[in-house]
């Protein structure tokens, strides 16, 4: 009776076993023989009704499912994201105003393979056509049926390692630059190539190159307008250098040289989109001419103490054809005056603390549950200084002659889901230029002074 019971219970363990125990599996029955509790011949067949079981299961599984066999890694990584915002703001020589509260959403979903050393891709989907803002707005638009929200494309690339101090990518992709949202909004992608170096003089200094080609205009626009038309391109080029006075303690202070030009940006299609307009809110105002940009951000990096760190961090951009771009505006017959004179020029400075496990979590920005960060900056933005079609959308509505503070502060719910909470307040900047130039933006006006909160919850995946 007791044989027939454990006969039994071996039957129904070899019934529910998987594929990767079938090493276990047959030590078991093995045993069982050499204990005399199971026979050759009733081994023999329960090892061989397992094994029938176990091809049939695999045939199943890969009927659903079929990996390419060029394939030898692959990650699928997203976030999703909710935030309740507050936002007002003042029109600068009217009485307009602005005061709005909204419930907005983001959703990012994405895919990376690599195959061998050599070449990796990046696929992801993200809401917003236009790339300035990956958020939807909670409720129903009157003017569309059902407000379903669409997927863009928000990166399609491949990459090549050519070299262990090479790489090289195409497509749409990530911005390649060591940046600030000053002069460069976070959502932003480049439609284009571009390269990066990396060299190590030793453990503590590191010499790294990056740039490439961002393609502004090209020929799809031709094709929608049916003309004739030179495409546009931002050409960027940057040095970047690091070094750690000492590498597991730190500190650590980074710093980078950045040179941008445009070509073809005298051949667009209308004299309004040639000439830069400060006076006009919208497409009109965000002309590329004569902007031959510099860019220098900086980090610095330290441990205040045990658990406590601490980051020095600011930004300076200057166009050096600002007097050129000033005056195209003046001589266009758009209107205007001749303010503006000294608005070539645009910085950020700011500090932040936050707890970290030591300075190398740091250094790399790694933070788990239970950790905190927050930093506080001024900015001050030259009508003149930037592109404006690339500032933070955010902080100061994708606006230029702007200046103010911001705070942006982070607290880890879990190792994945953070709660993070911004604040900024910007005026205008040289009010002899009348206006606030830049993409239309959530406010739709010049602005004399604004508010904006942010509270957000991120859960990563």
């Amino acid at each position: 009776m007791k044989q027939n019971l454990i006969k039994g219970l071996v039957v129904s363990t070899l019934a529910f076993s998987v594929p990767v125990f079938s090493d276990t599996t047959e030590d078991l029955v093995n045993a069982l023989v050499t204990k005399g509790i199971l026979t050759e011949d009733e081994a023999a067949l329960l090892t061989k009704k397992h094994a029938g079981e176990t091809k049939a299961r695999d045939q199943k599984v890969n009927s659903k499912l079929s990996i390419s066999k060029y394939l030898d890694e692959g990650k699928l990584y997203g976030d999703i994201r909710v935030r309740q915002e507050w936002r007002g703001a003042d029109e600068y020589g009217g009485s307009d105003s602005v005061d709005r509260s909204r419930q907005r959403y983001k959703i990012t979903l994405g895919f990376k393979t690599k195959i061998s050393e050599n070449w990796f891709t990046d696929l992801a989907l993200a809401m917003g056509s236009k790339g300035r803002s990956d958020n939807a707005t909670f409720g129903k638009n009157p003017g569309y049926q059902g407000n379903k929200n669409e997927l863009f494309v928000k990166r399609a690339m491949i990459g090549w390692n050519l070299t262990d101090w090479l790489t090289l990518q195409a497509g749409r992709i990530k911005n390649p630059l060591y940046t600030k949202p000053m002069v460069w909004d976070k959502d932003l992608t480049w439609d284009g190539a571009s390269w990066r170096t990396k060299y190590k003089m030793s453990k503590q200094t590191t010499i790294s190159t990056t740039g490439g080609v961002n393609t502004m205009q090209g020929d799809d626009k031709q094709s929608t307008d049916g003309t004739d038309t030179d495409s546009q391109y931002q050409l960027s080029a940057q040095v970047i250098g690091k070094h750690k006075f000492d590498v597991k303690s730190g500190p650590s202070f980074k710093t980078g040289l950045t040179y941008t030009m445009y070509t073809n940006d005298d051949n667009l299609n209308t004299e309004s989109e040639v000439v830069f307009n400060p006076s006009v809110i919208g497409n009109d105002a965000t002309g590329i001419n004569d902007l031959s940009l510099i860019e220098i951000p900086a980090d610095y990096k330290m441990m205040v103490k045990p658990g406590l760190g601490m980051t020095v961090f600011g930004d300076y951009a200057y166009n050096i054809d600002g007097d050129d771009r000033r005056k195209a505006w003046i001589n266009s017959g758009a209107g205007g005056n001749n303010g503006g004179a000294d608005d070539n020029s645009a910085f950020m400075i700011g500090v932040g603390f936050g707890s970290y496990k030591d300075f190398i979590a740091l250094d790399k920005g790694k933070q788990k549950k239970g950790d905190w960060k927050g930093n506080l900056w001024y900015q001050q933005v030259g009508t003149y200084s930037v592109d404006p079609n690339h500032v933070d959308s955010d902080i100061f509505d994708s606006k230029v002659n702007l200046k103010g503070f911001a705070f942006k502060g982070q607290y880890m719910i879990e190792d994945n889901v953070k709660f993070n909470v911004a604040y900024a307040y910007g005026e205008i900047n040289d009010k002899s230029v009348g206006c606030t130039p830049g993409v239309t933006g959530d406010t739709g006006m010049c602005i004399d002074s604004m508010d904006l909160i942010q509270l957000d919850v991120t859960y990563k995946f």
